[in-house]
């Protein structure tokens, strides 16, 4: 390929949430091909699984790693997520409701070989009620008690957080990072800063629900993705670790290309080109040899990668295997 002077080389991008689902639901063998596919043709050579029911990201992980596969996809995944059961998250993972289920639980997710422990610590944004989030999450102490027991197993805690009550106690109890955190105070933000603790937005996956949505629901979201936009650029300007993150395969959420997405939403937040690269690229210690992408300056716009290339072959070739 003719590569011309306007090109940059960028590290390959690293999707820190998505799942190994379609919109929603669990695919076959050919289907979770598909989504290896699509991610890698996007430049996408890292992700986190964030957990489902099936456990299928775990199994996507083994598939990639059996055989000594070429396919550059590093996975790490959750299995399964703890949710409390009654509440929202079934789909995630499993279930607790005694304080008594978390050694077990949790000891159960520890030996499939999750790389670190989801925790679901409260609902999603509502769409008809300005500023409320569905029900869902434990008590502070029991979700202490999960996270102490995740130390335990030496697993991180990942915490699915909305609402600033859930997401500050999700800091207090020990979490490693705050997924989604919408409705987050600035206080908050502080805190997670002062203690290190990652944020992974997801502005997109929340914004691609309007057009399905009535009238006044619509502009309650777009209200709340405004006041998340503004968070984010909060979050920014004070050094919080923020991550790229999709919820690919949620409704609506497609793999590899919603990246672009919430690529876009950052740029809106605010955020200079070369932070959203530091956010969204793997690091040099991270980064197969001799791989990387060529884009232009404005590929977040034209949602264009003009090269991929693994260990200096174009992805392509290698895609042929799978």
């Amino acid at each position: 390929m003719n590569l011309d002077s306007d090109l940059i080389r960028i590290p390959p991008f690293v999707d820190s949430h998505i799942h190994f689902v379609k919109e929603g639901r669990a695919v076959s063998p050919d289907g979770l091909v598909d989504i290896v596919k699509s991610l890698l043709k996007h430049g996408i050579f890292a992700v986190m699984d964030m957990g489902y029911k099936t456990g299928i990201g775990l199994v996507a992980r083994r598939i990639l790693s059996e055989g000594g596969s070429v396919i550059p996809l590093i996975i790490k995944s959750a299995g399964f997520a703890i949710y409390r059961k009654g509440t929202y998250g079934v789909f995630l993972g499993r279930g607790v409701i005694e304080k008594d289920d978390i050694k077990k639980t949790v000891g159960e997710i520890a030996d499939a070989g999750a790389d670190y422990l989801k925790v679901v610590n409260s609902g999603v944004v509502c769409t008809r009620k300005e500023g409320f989030v569905t029900p869902g999450g434990f008590p502070i102490k029991f979700l202490k008690a999960i996270c102490d027991e995740a130390k335990n197993r030496n697993l991180p805690v990942v915490c699915h957080a909305n609402g600033d009550e859930a997401i500050r106690h999700a800091i207090i109890a020990g979490a490693s990072s705050i997924e989604h955190g919408f409705f987050i105070s600035k206080e908050s933000i502080h805190l997670m800063v002062e203690k290190g603790i990652s944020w992974t937005p997801t502005i997109f996956a929340l914004s691609s629900i309007t057009s399905t949505l009535r009238p006044s629901e619509a502009r309650n979201i777009e209200k709340v993705v405004e006041g998340h936009l503004e968070a984010v650029n909060y979050g920014d300007s004070i050094g919080a670790k923020l991550r790229i993150g999709t919820d690919s395969g949620s409704k609506g959420v497609r793999h590899g290309e919603s990246f672009f997405d919430e690529l876009g939403f950052f740029k809106k937040a605010g955020i200079a080109f070369d932070k959203i690269l530091s956010y969204a690229c793997l690091d040099s210690r991270e980064t197969p040899k001799d791989s990387y992408l060529m884009v232009r300056r404005d590929f977040i716009e034209s949602r264009k990668i003009e090269a991929v290339y693994y260990d200096n072959k174009e992805i392509n070739q290698l895609l042929g295997g799978l």
